[in-house]
């Protein structure tokens, strides 16, 4: 298959390319073990026909390869760099290793899912430790560089020559360690970024402004992102909004996806008569999944598969982590949001207390085009009383699925109680069209089923794994992964 043959071409000139590597050589290490990891599945592929290989395999060997190709790019442009230009950009090489060590953890997550692979492949890309070693790698990199500054022919011959470049060193040294001490790292893949000070927030465009809060699209450190600036904070305390964040930070650590909305930090300008606070979050152009489907009705089923796959990915990342399932709590199409490519992520779950901190209640407007009964299982419908769970969750995910398929909005101008009468009473459930493909239109029912128990899970291995009694029928992922594999058009 040529992308594979493409991929491993790739790896092997890397691999020739760190041997070149003068400085840096700590972080360009790193970097080809990780690669050298990444290739084992895909060397299994050599002797596979093309034929085996699925559309979405064959997605992610791309992607895989598009960031095989950066990583290239990236050792030759500071294998042809001076030490005394390495030096002088030592903020900037930690950014450009930490982006390209990003994008890998990307494709790793990505053929994990598709692929059985084993446990410490898993673990080599898992997010924490790629932070904690590219900080220790910069760091050696960095007692490096001072070596070789002291020791430099070129350095004692040429004092005078050099006296404004070691002064910028000294500068650029500094502030990297500051930010490295504060927590606040330089790298917008970083999600342990804390606090950003608001300089470092660029290029503000007005995207949307709701009651409580504006949006803007801006950049941080190059990177779009979604800047979400709260009108009149309940909470004004800076010190309580920061205690709130660091806690919900800590835990969202462990839902970190490629399917997940990708937290940067909080900014808390004080620099007026009031605190002003903005969560600072990933941008994704499209907007919300709501707004895709109905402003591009036409979308191919391909896309609309992906789609579905996309945010089925992002729930089971959230409800497989830890122990016990961690539920969303407020399943529906505004909950995803789209990046380039379609590439669907979850959001809305992130940062709850702090929000509510933060945001001022509204009396909700009459005259909505949907109501929340939309998205509640019938159960929900009949009592206040019944306890949220997983089957809940499920049901919901189910009306986003069915909005993917049709593009239209669920229960279009019902009331809470004709939702009820149809939906708890009559067991409705709103018709699929025709054209949607068979396999599909099963999981979407399944996911609406009237009894709780017979909905499927995001997660079917891991109930497997740890001796749960076996899904009634087949996870939302295995099942749209399979359905996207027959379906081209």
């Amino acid at each position: 298959m040529d992308t594979v043959m493409n991929i491993l071409g790739v790896a092997q000139a890397i691999y020739a390319q760190y041997e070149r590597v003068k400085c840096c050589k700590c972080q360009s290490r790193r970097l080809v073990e990780r690669i050298q990891i990444l290739m084992r599945p895909i060397k299994t592929f050599q002797a596979q026909p093309t034929k085996t290989v699925s559309p979405q395999l064959e997605e992610m060997l791309q992607k895989l390869l598009s960031s095989l190709e950066k990583a290239k790019r990236l050792l030759v442009k500071y294998s042809h760099q001076n030490w005394m230009q390495k030096f002088l950009k030592a903020n900037e090489a930690l950014e450009e290793f930490s982006s390209v060590n990003e994008h890998l953890s990307d494709a790793a997550e990505g053929l994990s899912l598709l692929l059985q692979v084993e446990q410490t492949f898993k673990e080599s890309f898992r997010r924490d430790v790629l932070h904690r070693e590219n900080n220790q790698d910069f760091e050696a990199d960095r007692v490096s560089w001072e070596e070789m500054l002291k020791n430099s022919k070129e350095a004692r011959d040429g004092v005078e020559n050099i006296q404004c470049g070691v002064i910028q060193i000294q500068n650029k040294l500094d502030e990297v360690l500051q930010k490295l001490d504060a927590g606040q790292r330089t790298s917008t893949a970083d999600v342990e970024t804390i606090e950003i000070e608001k300089r470092f927030l660029t290029k503000w465009t007005l995207w949307k402004e709701f009651e409580n809060h504006v949006l803007y699209k801006g950049e941080y450190h190059k990177s779009p992102v979604a800047i979400k600036v709260f009108k009149n904070p309940v909470i004004t305390s800076t010190q309580k909004v920061r205690e709130l964040f660091r806690k919900e930070i800590k835990a969202m650590k462990r839902f970190e996806s490629p399917h997940i909305i990708r937290m940067y930090g909080i900014c808390i300008d004080e620099s007026g008569p009031r605190p002003e606070f903005s969560i600072v979050t990933e941008y994704c152009e499209k907007g919300t999944l709501r707004d895709v489907v109905r402003r591009e009705p036409d979308l191919s089923w391909k896309i609309r598969l992906q789609m579905a796959l996309h945010a089925a990915v992002g729930l089971y990342r959230l409800h497989q982590t830890g122990d016990k399932s961690q539920l969303h709590g407020s399943i529906n199409s505004n909950r995803f949001l789209v990046a380039e490519g379609y590439n669907v992520k979850l959001s809305g779950f992130e940062l709850s207390q702090t929000e509510s901190s933060l945001r001022r209640k509204h009396k909700e407007k009459k005259g909505k085009d949907i109501s929340p009964s939309a998205y509640v299982c019938p159960q929900g419908l009949a009592s206040v009383n019944h306890i949220y769970d997983l089957p809940s969750e499920i049901y919901s995910f189910g009306i986003v699925l069915w909005e993917i398929a049709t593009g239209k909005i669920p229960f279009r101008g019902y009331t809470s109680q004709e939702i009820y009468q149809k939906v708890y009473k009559e067991g409705y459930q709103e018709p699929l069209g025709e054209d949607c493909p068979a396999g599909l239109r099963e999981v979407i029912n399944h996911c609406r089923n009237y009894q709780p128990s017979k909905r499927p899970s995001a997660e079917g291995r891991t109930l497997l794994a740890k001796g749960q009694s076996p899904p009634m029928h087949p996870s939302i992922v295995d099942s749209l992964l399979t359905i996207s594999t027959t379906t081209v058009t």
